[in-house]
């Protein structure tokens, strides 16, 4: 399933970035090329469920948008704050406990986190994160935990 979804990202991007959909000899040049570099990839053993995670997809389509919905929610909370002529903000480290159990999904929680402007995951331990928030907003927002069941969903899938 891994080496299938490798060969047509493989080959998507080759299409993507050529441009050429209109001669069957460039096509068939670029799927024997993509998978040439997928077999190698096998070969070379680079291709894990972690490297080409398609068993979250699925899931990953619902939460990509949700995610975009709240870095674009944080780039006005953050761009009104430095505009305002008292910079109302509150900086603040917190820990922030985490139930995910694989590294994967711990990854994509902390990079969300950093994504979303006004916080930004400083270190992962164990069982919390070192957060940094720039207002209070947002470090309650964090420990609401609704980011971290979006990705705990994407977990259970996998």
């Amino acid at each position: 399933m891994h080496v299938a979804s490798l060969f047509i990202m493989l080959f998507a991007v080759w299409v993507l970035l050529s441009g050429e959909t209109g001669s069957v000899f460039l096509m068939v040049s670029g799927a024997l090329c993509s998978l040439l570099v997928a077999f190698l990839a096998v070969r070379k053993g680079v291709v894990d469920a972690e490297g080409h995670p398609v068993q979250i997809l699925g899931t990953a389509l619902v939460y990509w948008p949700w995610l975009a919905w709240q870095i674009v929610l944080a780039n006005i909370d953050v761009t009104w704050r430095v505009w305002h002529p008292r910079l109302p903000i509150a900086p603040r480290m917190l820990k922030l406990p985490y139930r995910t159990r694989n590294d994967l999904t711990t990854v994509i929680y902390a990079n969300s986190i950093t994504l979303t402007p006004g916080t930004v995951t400083v270190s992962i331990e164990k069982k919390h994160m070192l957060v940094h928030a720039l207002t209070e907003k947002s470090a309650r927002a964090l420990l609401d935990g609704e980011m971290e069941r979006r990705v705990c969903r994407m977990e259970r899938l996998s």
